[in-house]
């Protein structure tokens, strides 16, 4: 089966939710020759953008959201040992993430520590339901390139503005560069907080660390409110608040 029919099924089954499709799709892609970080970004990554964009417009429940994040997660199970060994030694960074205080969804946070690791970051995870003092000790600890925070429901997302604000009394915020995602967090509401970025989905996290890395804070290459981790308007944010 060649790319353009292999890739096009394997983003169709991860929208379906379907692991079990996911799996044997993975599988043939790896024994047909194409390199894992390609069958993540241009096979996987896809059908999880698509469910989120018919999440943002109604057309998917909050578990048909999972779903999709789950088998993309089964999918990344199988892809990351296979990454090379020099993507894995950190060359590229180090990164402390993890999903702030109350909020204990850690789907997307997973994926997204996962993506790292196989960009070549050093990742640093510390879970769900982290307080604003863990970031800060973590920070202190850990003296990361980076810190990632994921909020996923909007009553959760007031402590990324916590967090900034315990780096800014330690006198760490210079020394970290700090981003944030979730379905509760947008590109507007990273700028409000004074986050040096917002990434829209997993591969764009990859992207948007690797440029923060290198001390360039850029702007994010996806729009708000189109994948299980990008930001939703605040009308739909009613209906994440007890997700």
């Amino acid at each position: 089966m060649s790319k353009e029919e292999l890739f096009p099924k394997l983003s169709d089954a991860v929208l379906a939710g379907d692991e079990e499709t996911v799996l044997s799709l993975c599988q043939q892609a790896v024994s047909a020759g194409f390199a894992p970080m390609s069958i993540i970004t241009d096979g996987m990554a896809p059908g999880a953008r698509a469910a989120g964009d018919k999440f943002s417009q109604g057309k998917y429940f909050l578990p048909q959201l999972i779903m999709a994040g789950e088998a993309m997660k089964a999918g990344l199970e199988v892809l990351l040992p296979l990454i090379t060994a020099e993507a894995r030694q950190g060359a590229a960074g180090r990164v402390v993430i993890g999903s702030v205080e109350g909020d204990v969804h850690d789907v997307g946070k997973n994926i997204v520590a996962a993506m790292l690791t196989a960009g070549g970051f050093d990742v640093v995870d510390l879970g769900v339901d982290v307080s604003a003092a863990a970031f800060v000790d973590a920070v202190r600890k850990e003296s990361p390139d980076i810190l990632g925070m994921g909020s996923y429901m909007s009553t959760t997302r007031p402590q990324m503005q916590v967090v900034i604000e315990a780096l800014k009394e330690a006198s760490l915020r210079d020394r970290v560069r700090v981003m944030i995602g979730g379905i509760a967090a947008t590109e507007t509401y990273a700028r409000e907080i004074g986050a040096d970025g917002f990434a829209a989905d997993a591969p764009d996290a990859v992207r948007l660390a690797e440029q923060l890395a290198e001390g360039v804070a850029a702007a994010p290459t996806l729009e708000a409110g189109a994948s299980p981790w990008r930001g939703f308007t605040l009308q739909q944010e009613q209906q994440l608040g007890g997700a």
